[in-house]
């Protein structure tokens, strides 16, 4: 699977893993349903990954993805939009809200 951080991303994440005292931890990302288009992106520290997780590293950031978010994941590129929010560039995303915040595929 192929999932990229930015430079500026991949900070975001280190700075909050360590102001959250999770520094160490992996990044899980998954596609959960939400949002006005019906998809919406879902980011948190986990401690270990499940079993059934892909494993990735983008700029040394460790990123765990459940299989069934993989599929729609395949190719994003995360950037930070701004110091409070991450911007998702997904090639599979056929169209997305205003604000940014839901996807559709």
């Amino acid at each position: 699977m192929q999932l990229t951080l930015t430079d500026r991303a991949a900070e975001a994440v280190r700075s909050r893993a360590r102001d959250a005292d999770v520094a160490g931890w992996l990044l899980r990302i998954a596609v959960v349903a939400g949002g006005c288009n019906g998809l919406t992106y879902d980011l948190y520290f986990v401690p270990e990954p499940s079993a059934h997780d892909e494993l990735i590293e983008s700029r040394g950031v460790r990123v765990a993805v459940d299989r069934s978010s993989a599929t729609m994941l395949e190719g994003t590129v995360i950037d930070l939009a701004d110091a409070r929010s991450f911007r998702f560039m997904n090639p599979r995303a056929r169209r997305g809200c205003s604000c940014g915040a839901s996807f559709e595929v």
